[in-house]
């Protein structure tokens, strides 16, 4: 067995400027599966810090979110093609996140989430292999969070 302390995680330096496109604000990752043997997932610890969020995304497999501090949000989309890489975007649903809330997001479902305003968030987020046992893909888009979304490249 091995263990560690996610309050003793640092930022992975070269992981958040890989991925700093996809997020508003300041946050950070560290992942979590490097760390440990895990399998059949991807684990992430994220930290999101004064209204920090991800940008509007979905993952080909489902995706659990672990609340270890803070408060945050999750807003969840309704999607309609409009053309090409850009889709109208409705809100379905907006849940507040805090300590020790844990939700599962499941696979193709478009979402954003983050600190509110004022506040930090941070998070474990499981990313779920697809059935055939792949690594689940993140597609992300650049969005108003409110009527559209354009898929980043």
């Amino acid at each position: 067995m091995k263990k560690i302390n996610t309050f003793k995680l640092k930022p992975d330096k070269s992981l958040v400027k890989s991925k700093k496109r996809y997020f508003v604000g300041d946050a950070w990752l560290s992942d979590i599966s490097v760390k440990l043997p895990i399998k059949g997932e991807k684990a992430y610890l994220a930290n999101f810090n004064n209204g920090a969020r991800t940008k509007v995304h979905y993952h080909q497999g489902g995706q659990i979110l672990v609340v270890t501090k803070g408060t945050g949000m999750l807003v969840i989309y309704k999607k309609a093609n409009i053309k090409n890489d850009t889709v109208k975007i409705t809100k379905l649903s907006q849940s507040s996140l805090t300590t020790g809330d844990v939700v599962f997001i499941p696979k193709n479902t478009f979402h954003w989430h983050g600190a509110v305003k004022g506040k930090n968030l941070t998070h474990i987020a499981l990313n779920i292999f697809t059935e055939k046992g792949k690594e689940a893909q993140t597609i992300w888009y650049d969005s108003d969070f409110k009527s559209y979304a354009t898929r980043i490249k």
